[in-house]
């Protein structure tokens, strides 16, 4: 039998799924705590291997989650953008140097890196809580630890809305795709200005479901005097 978490379905025997929900809270915090306070690339190695075999250990579908590859991909990419171009990190060896001043040296491109990687971290591991987590095991966590309900409902509604928003950003990079739009050629800021053009949609649509999600909020009567 399976169940619906925040990103797919899956199935209600594995390991995380039947797991208290104070735990994931817990485990998912200090996957986030460990990614922040490790500098150097190898633990991030360790650290996103140890992830992909829990992905495999606990039997979560991968299926479903090749949209958060992407993510993946996008966000890396912003990352050494705004390094390559935007950071003076002093290093050895100085390999290009921009008439605005920044420059990239080898200490560039691993900060670059480490950066890359310890978002990669971060998104993996939660996904792989969160991919085993349902709206109910926020609220119920969040009553857990003595919280407010308010505060876990808006834990709950912060996650579900940031699923929302990935599957909408894939409906209209497909749109866009389908009316000539092309992502994987061109050069880099082309490409970037691309997306920025996916985003700006992406804000539309976010207020409008926003909105939506207030009324319906309120339709209930969660929060009347």
């Amino acid at each position: 039998m399976s169940q619906r978490t925040f990103f797919t379905y899956i199935k209600s025997d594995s390991p995380l799924v039947r797991l208290h929900p104070l735990p994931k809270v817990a485990l998912l915090l200090a996957i986030n705590f460990v990614a922040l306070i490790i500098e150097a690339p190898i633990p991030f190695i360790l650290l996103i291997t140890l992830i992909a075999l829990g992905f495999k250990l606990l039997r979560v579908p991968l299926i479903g989650l090749k949209k958060f590859v992407i993510v993946v991909i996008i966000a890396s990419q912003a990352v050494l953008i705004s390094y390559l171009l935007g950071s003076s990190i002093p290093g050895k060896h100085v390999y290009i140097t921009y008439p605005w001043g920044t420059y990239v040296s080898e200490m560039t491109l691993l900060y670059a890196a480490t950066m890359i990687m310890r978002y990669t971290t971060m998104l993996l591991g939660s996904t792989l809580i969160l991919v085993t987590t349902s709206d109910r095991d926020i609220v119920y966590g969040a009553a857990a630890l003595k919280l407010p309900y308010t505060l876990g409902l808006m834990m709950s509604l912060a996650f579900r809305t940031a699923t929302i928003f990935a599957e909408d950003f894939m409906k209209v990079r497909d749109a866009m795709i389908l009316r000539g739009a092309s992502f994987h050629e061109g050069p880099l800021l082309e490409r970037a200005k691309k997306y920025a053009n996916v985003f700006t949609s992406m804000i539309v649509i976010a207020l409008r479901r926003l909105m939506d999600i207030a009324y319906a909020i309120q339709a209930k009567g969660f929060g009347a005097a």
